[in-house]
C-alpha cells in the first residue's frame, strides 16, 4: 500500500511539473521550461534530449525495457517527450523526439495493454505532423 501511495505521489508531482513546463512554454520562458524538461528526463527517466535525438528507435525500445517502468510513467514519459518535441525549432530534430513519444504509445499499448483515446488522437495528429 505504501508503495503505491509512494509511486501516486510521484506521478502527481511529475503532473505538477509538466504543467508547470507547460504554463513556462506560454509565457515564453523556453530556456527555463527546457532545464525543467532536462531535470526530470536526467533525474526520472534517466535520459535527456541529446540522447533522445541520438539513439536509434531500437536502442530506445531496449531502454525502456530495461527501465520497466510502469504505464502511469510511460503516460508521462510520453508527455514529456511530446512537449519536448514540440519545443524543438528544427523539423527533423521534433520528428526524432516524436518518434520515441510513438515507441511508448506503443509499450503502453502492446506491453501493457492500456489504450487511451487521449493516446490516440495524439498518435493521430503526430502522424500527420510527420507525414506518416
Amino acid at each position: 500500500m505504501l508503495k503505491r501511495d509512494s509511486l501516486t505521489a510521484q506521478m502527481q508531482q511529475l503532473s505538477h511539473t509538466l504543467a508547470k513546463v507547460k504554463r513556462l512554454i506560454v509565457e515564453e520562458q523556453g530556456t527555463e521550461a527546457l532545464s525543467t524538461l532536462e531535470g526530470v528526463l536526467g533525474e526520472y527517466f534517466g535520459t535527456s534530449i541529446t540522447d533522445l535525438l541520438e539513439t536509434p528507435a531500437n536502442v530506445f525500445r531496449q531502454h525502456l525495457d530495461k527501465a520497466d517502468f510502469l504505464p502511469e510513467e510511460l503516460s508521462l514519459l510520453a508527455d514529456f517527450l511530446d512537449t519536448a518535441a514540440e519545443t524543438r525549432g528544427v523539423d527533423a530534430e521534433r520528428d526524432r523526439i516524436w518518434e520515441k513519444v510513438l515507441l511508448v504509445y506503443d509499450v503502453l499499448e502492446q506491453e501493457h495493454k492500456v489504450v487511451s483515446f487521449a493516446h490516440i488522437a495524439r498518435r493521430t495528429a503526430i502522424d500527420a505532423a510527420i507525414g506518416k
